[in-house]
């Protein structure tokens, strides 16, 4: 009959997994003194655990014994006294108004009728004295003026519709949109192109410099037809404002424009392209 195994104790499975082994390491120690160990931290733990419980109803229990203390502070504030504040005098009265200009006697400016003869009466022009004694020429009541003030209190109406007109000098340019008539070269504008392409010589600094655009000149055709004033209003560079206002002061005279059936002084305007071919 087999005898039964007795239970075997923490200490003596710890020999028994150390027993070729060597304890001096520290791990043996260690699962040794576990059971220690685990004993001790939970001890500590419920303390800790307990303590934080019960500090609230302790505080609580020692704030009521002791008696709470009051301080009263007695101070007294003494205010500076306000700056002074300077009280701007008084405003002035206005002054009285002026009274107005003495007023000149006139008389109110009627324009006249324009009827037919037969229709117009036939009534002599009232006398000078009689206008002059009569109150009613100027108004209901008589009132004395100054000869030398100016007149007042005439109304621009009364005198109808002034028409300006502006009579243009012999001697005056026009511009081209005053003009009845353009001036013009002669042949037309076909021809005044091909004199251009003929005379006007590419300067050999534009070509150097591939220079290409459009140079525009203006100048006045006089009533004979004379080219006069001639200016370079564009230049594109390269010797082309040059070139153009030398050809154009070389253009043959032109037909002048006409305002109101004469000739006048015309002011034009005229591009002149550079293009390499």
């Amino acid at each position: 009959m087999a005898t039964p195994l007795s239970p075997v104790s923490y200490r003596d499975a710890l020999d028994i997994v150390f027993a070729r082994r060597n304890r001096a390491y520290g791990a043996y120690a260690l699962r040794r003194e576990y059971p220690v160990n685990l004993g001790k931290a939970l001890a500590t733990g419920l303390l800790l655990i307990g303590f934080f419980v019960v500090l609230p109803r302790l505080l609580n229990a020692f704030s009521g014994l002791v008696p709470e203390k009051t301080v009263l502070y007695d101070s007294e504030i003494v205010l500076s006294q306000p700056p002074d504040v300077d009280v701007p005098p008084p405003t002035p009265p206005p002054p009285p108004p002026t009274p107005p200009p003495p007023v000149r006697a006139t008389v109110r400016f009627v324009p006249p009728v324009v009827v037919e003869n037969d229709k117009a009466p036939d009534e002599p022009p009232p006398a000078v004295m009689d206008v002059l004694e009569d109150p009613g020429a100027v108004g209901a009541v008589s009132q004395a003026g100054i000869i030398d003030a100016p007149p007042s209190d005439i109304d621009p109406d009364d005198f109808g519709t002034v028409i300006v007109t502006q009579v243009k000098k012999e001697d005056e340019t026009y511009d081209t949109y005053g003009v009845n008539k353009m001036p013009g070269f002669p042949g037309g504008e076909r021809d005044l192109m091909t004199y251009l392409g003929k005379n006007i010589e590419y300067p050999t600094l534009a070509k150097e410099a591939n220079i290409e655009g459009i140079v525009v000149l203006g100048f006045i055709v006089g009533k004979d037809g004379s080219i006069n004033d001639v200016k370079i209003l564009k230049d594109i560079g390269g010797g082309c404002g040059k070139e153009a206002l030398r050809v154009v002061s070389n253009m043959p005279a032109w037909v002048p424009g006409e305002a109101n059936g004469h000739a006048v002084k015309v002011r034009f305007t005229l591009p002149v392209r550079f293009r390499l071919q």
